[in-house]
């Protein structure tokens, strides 16, 4: 869901550019919260008409959201909002003449998208300083997307991504943690919810969705930690590449004749995860049972049956 985020902060606090009256400064906090992420308040500071007060004097002269069905009771608004790409409702409430608090709702393309907003009365201003206070808060509104973006790059959801019309550099950072650890075990633990824009995560679609063939991110993996002998990596992720190293390193040894120190780690989490069946035993590890049939027949011949 990608709203006009810019007409929606000027709705979320009472703006009212058009004014010629004395007007204060509001320091006002806006935080958004869609799609299961919550971003951080967004900070800006207005110049309100001192007679402006309620929903119809928020939108200034942006017109691409309008207001309607306002009812009022002493201190307490509420309405309806409707956008180019979605519509809702809205509640402001006055604190007595310093402070407000407001709650907007917008439904689009069926996800809902909820935004809440503090404001706080400051020192005297002129209201009809317009410009630079679009500017301002148009600027607020860019960084607040970017920051939604980054974070859906982040988490390595490309659903998030397209919704929101993301730009191609977030995409190219979604595909870059890919191609790490982190990200390929993030996308590959996931399991499928039903949600789509969730399920756009798992990891065959991260790995379309990037333009890689399916399982190849775990085969680049796996080749740079045997270069990189990142003997973690490799033991837990890339049996094949784990299983010559256990051979030349691991087989054989004993307490008296232990492996190096550089694989012992490696060597003990290599047994245990072939002792519970995860792993290719090989010649490398004695299987479960046949160390239980190995003690028993030596206790039997220490009994002496």
């Amino acid at each position: 869901m990608r709203l006009h985020f810019t007409a929606l902060l000027l709705i979320a606090a009472p703006v009212a550019f058009g004014q010629t009256e004395p007007g204060h400064s509001w320091d006002i906090t806006t935080s958004i919260e869609m799609e299961g992420m919550k971003l951080p308040g967004q900070k800006q500071q207005v110049c309100i008409a001192d007679k402006a007060e309620g929903p119809d004097a928020m939108s200034g002269d942006d017109k691409r959201c309008t207001i309607s069905d306002v009812k009022s009771s002493p201190g307490r608004y509420s309405y309806k909002v409707n956008c180019p790409d979605g519509s809702g409702t809205g509640e402001m409430i006055y604190h007595g003449k310093d402070s407000y608090t407001s709650k907007m709702t917008i439904t689009a393309d069926g996800e809902t998208m909820v935004m809440v907003s503090e404001g706080r009365r400051g020192g005297p201003c002129d209201p009809k300083q317009k410009s630079r206070q679009v500017a301002a808060m148009e600027a607020q509104v860019a960084a607040g997307m970017q920051q939604s973006c980054s974070a859906m790059a982040d988490a390595l959801l490309p659903g998030g991504l397209d919704r929101n019309k993301c730009a191609a550099k977030d995409k190219q950072q979604l595909c870059n943690k890919l191609n790490t650890k982190e990200g390929w075990r993030l996308a590959s633990e996931r399991q499928p919810s039903g949600d789509p824009m969730l399920d756009s995560g798992l990891l065959p679609a991260v790995e379309k969705y990037c333009g890689v063939a399916a399982g190849s991110t775990l085969t680049r993996l796996c080749a740079d930690a045997n270069q990189r002998e990142d003997l973690e990596f490799l033991g837990a992720q890339c049996p094949a590449l784990a299983a010559p190293i256990a051979q030349r390193e691991c087989a054989g040894r004993s307490y008296s004749t232990p492996p190096a120190e550089k694989y012992r780690d490696f060597c003990n989490n290599y047994a245990r995860d072939t002792m519970q069946g995860s792993g290719d035993a090989g010649s490398v590890v004695p299987k479960a049972q046949d160390v239980l049939k190995e003690g028993a027949k030596r206790l039997k011949g220490l009994f002496g049956r």
